[in-house]
């Protein structure tokens, strides 16, 4: 096999985490940070419509354009902080999507590097692939980070890929979101889709995945196809 490494996006691709978070009153709490730093409201209303992570996205985009650094890097660590509360309450319930851990296992077991790429906290996401036991799979998880822009730029994507020691032109992401699609190409990796009830199918369409699987089971038979 010619893939040498697999990124991977977190929530909804390797674990169901968002289906024990509680996302809409996260998202009330975050409108309302935003609000408290002086964010106007039309930004506000115009963002709030394309859930919580778009809303961050798009935010961070507007924000950036006509704020200073020090002071984007502070709304964006308050917004962090009630995200990362939220997002904590997910770790005991949470649990491996279906057929992940029979996935993992062939990865490691064809000596394929492994890392993960999330929107989520990277100390969440660690502490769930330690519960669930598959820690050491993983050379790097890289989580919202300062200085690292989120998905679909390739800031995290890249990151992940020196983490792992792999190019990413050797390289696979594999996630539920045309961002981490959009990522993945941006970065020089290719991409698998595997969507799910919450997927843009559109936008996932438009960003032109390699391939796109219906379960984790499918992975390794995919990656087999890829020269």
């Amino acid at each position: 096999m010619n893939i040498k490494g697999v990124v991977f996006d977190f929530d909804a691709t390797l674990v169901n985490l968002g289906e024990h978070v509680r996302w809409r009153e996260a998202q009330g709490q975050i409108i309302n940070a935003y609000r408290g730093n002086g964010c106007s409201e039309s930004d506000l209303a115009q963002c709030s419509s394309k859930g919580l992570f778009n809303l961050m996205y798009e935010m961070d985009t507007r924000l950036s354009a006509s704020k200073p650094p020090v002071e984007m890097a502070m709304i964006r660590d308050s917004i962090w902080v009630i995200l990362d509360k939220y997002e904590m309450e997910g770790v005991e319930r949470c649990d491996f999507m279906p057929g992940t851990y029979e996935s993992l296992n062939w990865l490691r077991d064809n000596c394929v590097k492994m890392g993960v790429c999330t929107s989520n906290s990277g100390n969440v996401a660690e502490r769930i692939l330690d519960k669930l036991g598959v820690s050491s799979y993983f050379d790097s998880v890289i989580g919202r980070t300062i200085g690292l822009r989120m998905k679909p730029y390739p800031d995290q994507v890249l990151a992940c890929f020196k983490g792992i020691g792999v190019s990413p032109r050797e390289g696979m992401m594999v996630g539920d979101s045309h961002n981490d699609v959009l990522a993945a190409k941006a970065a020089g990796a290719r991409a698998i889709a595997i969507p799910v009830y919450f997927t843009r199918k559109e936008a996932m369409e438009a960003a032109k995945p390699d391939a796109v699987i219906t379960s984790m089971m499918e992975l390794p038979k995919v990656l087999l196809t890829f020269k």
